[in-house]
């Protein structure tokens, strides 16, 4: 179940991220954008943190879904300089 979760956050990720590529984040989304990324970035923090403990557990769909959510994170708030910010 989890794998599936992670895999379902991932690609909602890298959705945005193309999108962002593509259209520079036209979709319609706006906060609630923001609140799934964080969501999957403390996700992914506090799985991460578990697996420390658990010896056969593959930390690697964690970590992409760390990256990806940091940095989806980062295009928002970008996005949001130069729209709101910079006029």
């Amino acid at each position: 179940m989890n794998k599936f979760f992670f895999s379902l956050l991932l690609l909602m990720n890298l959705i945005y991220i193309a999108d962002f590529l593509i259209n520079f984040g036209l979709f319609p989304l706006g906060r609630l954008w923001l609140a799934l990324f964080i969501f999957s970035f403390i996700l992914s923090i506090v799985f991460l943190w578990r697996s420390r403990k658990e010896p056969h557990y593959n930390p690697y769909l964690s970590i992409a879904l760390l990256v990806t959510s940091f940095s989806c994170i980062g295009t928002y708030f970008f996005q949001y300089f130069l729209t709101n910010l910079m006029g």
